[in-house]
Order: structure tokens, then sequence, then C-alpha cells
């Protein structure tokens, strides 16, 4: 997907992945980095990083990790000439997630943080991970589940007031809305075993993202009460509370009870236990 409704790929203004990320901040992308780095800790080797953006999480993850060989990719050419500009040293490419110009088994882990709800055909990413990784390779993911059940996204899927997916997708390109159901239906058809799930962006998170893209509107010149000049004030002082209470609301709750944001570790089954993940995902389906 280049472009939808009036989000665009190559829009230096939809850009992500600018800023830098420590796991030892205080905030989703640091939480983001240290699961991440968790996931990583048994792997040696080469690591694939699709959808990097401006190479956020490439550059975190050299930085923690300088031993393994970390490549990032992602179909914008404007993000990719960016990460290159940032981290000349870093290995990136443009590359299609659903079409990875690799061949099978080459890659130790892939790593992907806010990249599936992106993407046309989720499943045909999930597939082309497992196929680049080598059996017994790792994968790590950070999903958005703006379709899990009790979330403030759930409530508001319907909301004329507060159309919060409309504005994802205009703004920053969500054209999928995930449940955490959802990942683990993919993952097992790709032939993946889920080794943990740990869940972030609870109700305070939610609120924050809510204001954000309800301010991002707006400014991009919706109709309001509100002139824009107080949105602006009301969600600066807002988030001067939300931000820093979401990075401790997560930190001590990885609960799946209003959870909306999922990390999930799985890894690719050796030959031998591919046979058991097969009768497995058949029973499943036969319930």
């Amino acid at each position: 997907m280049r472009q939808v409704g009036r989000y665009c790929v190559e829009d230096p203004r939809t850009i992500q992945g600018r800023d830098d990320v420590s796991p030892r901040g205080w905030n989703l992308g640091a939480l983001r980095v240290r699961y991440a780095l968790e996931a990583l800790e048994g792997v040696r080797g080469r690591v694939l990083v699709p959808g990097c953006g401006a190479g956020r999480y490439v550059r975190a993850l050299r930085r923690e990790r300088p031993d393994l060989w970390i490549v990032g990719g992602d179909l914008s050419r404007t993000a990719i000439r960016e990460a290159h500009r940032r981290d000349p040293e870093g290995r990136y490419a443009v590359l299609d997630a659903c079409r990875l110009p690799f061949g099978s088994n080459e890659f130790d882990a892939v790593v992907f943080l806010d990249v599936l709800e992106h993407v046309p055909q989720p499943a045909a990413m999930i597939d082309e991970c497992a196929r680049v990784l080598r059996p017994g390779g790792v994968l790590h993911a950070f999903v958005p589940l703006e379709a899990q059940p009790g979330t403030l996204y759930w409530l508001l899927r319907t909301s004329e007031r507060w159309p919060i997916h409309r504005w994802k997708r205009d703004h920053v390109g969500h054209i999928q809305r995930f449940s955490d159901l959802d990942i683990l239906r993919l993952l097992a058809r790709a032939g993946f075993e889920v080794q943990t799930l740990q869940y972030s962006f609870h109700l305070v998170g939610q609120i924050h993202d809510v204001l954000d893209y309800w301010q991002r509107e707006r400014v991009a010149g919706a109709a309001g009460i509100l002139p824009v000049w107080a949105v602006r004030l009301l969600t600066r002082l807002a988030f001067l509370v939300t931000w820093r209470l979401a990075a401790i609301e997560d930190r001590v709750n990885r609960s799946r009870a209003l959870g909306a944001g999922l990390h999930v570790t799985a890894y690719k089954p050796t030959h031998t236990e591919q046979r058991a993940v097969r009768v497995t995902l058949s029973a499943w389906d036969g319930q």
C-alpha cells in the first residue's frame, strides 16, 4: 500500500521512526525495545526488521546488540533515505514485506513493530517472515489491537463524533484492525509456535492516542467547536499527564484486560515440531 486516503508512504510528513528511543525510557517506544531485546536474548546472527521507517528501532537494536547483523527495510524510499542519513553505517533496503527479497531460511530473527496494521495482506507478510526464518528462528512483533473488545478503539468503532479508525487511516495509514485472537490465528496458520504474549497500551494510553488524533484532525482543517489554538493548548496540557501515566500503567500492568497493544514472541518450529503444530492447528480448526 503506497497511498490510502490522505496518507502516502512517500510523504515526508508521515514518516515514522525519526526519533531515537532507548529501552531505559518511559514511553511505549522504550517498552517495545525492551520486549524486543528480551525476545532476542538467545539469538545470534542475522536479524530482519521490516517496516522500519526512518530506522528508530534498528538504531536502538544496533546500539544494544552490536553483535547482531541487523538489516532494516521499508516500502518507502523516502523513509529509507532518511534512515541511511541518520545511521550511515546501518543496513537498510527498500522492500515490500509481503514479497521479501531474501532466500528461505536466511535469518535468525525477524522483528517488526507497528507494521502489520499498515499491510494490505497481513497473512502474506507473516508467511514471508516464516519463509525467511531458519527453523528455530525467532519472530517478535508489536501489533496495535484496535479491534480488541473492551478497548476504547472498540467502543468508538461506530462513533461519528470520535471516528478514531478513520483518523488513524488518514493520518498514519492504519488499514487493518486486529484483536489478539486474529494475530494468534495468523501466526498459527503460518506455522509459528507462540512463546510469550504481553499486553500494553491500556486505558490511559488509549485516551492519549485518541486525543492525539483528534488534535491532528483539527489541525489538518476539520471543523469543531473549539478554535485550533485551544485544541493545541488543551491536548498539550492533557499530554503532560497522560504520557507519564500511560508509561507507568504499562510498566505495572501486562495483562490482557483493556490492553490495546500486543507484544508477541514466537518461533519457527523445526521440521519435527512442525508436524505437531499442524496436528494442533487441525484440532483447533475442528472445534
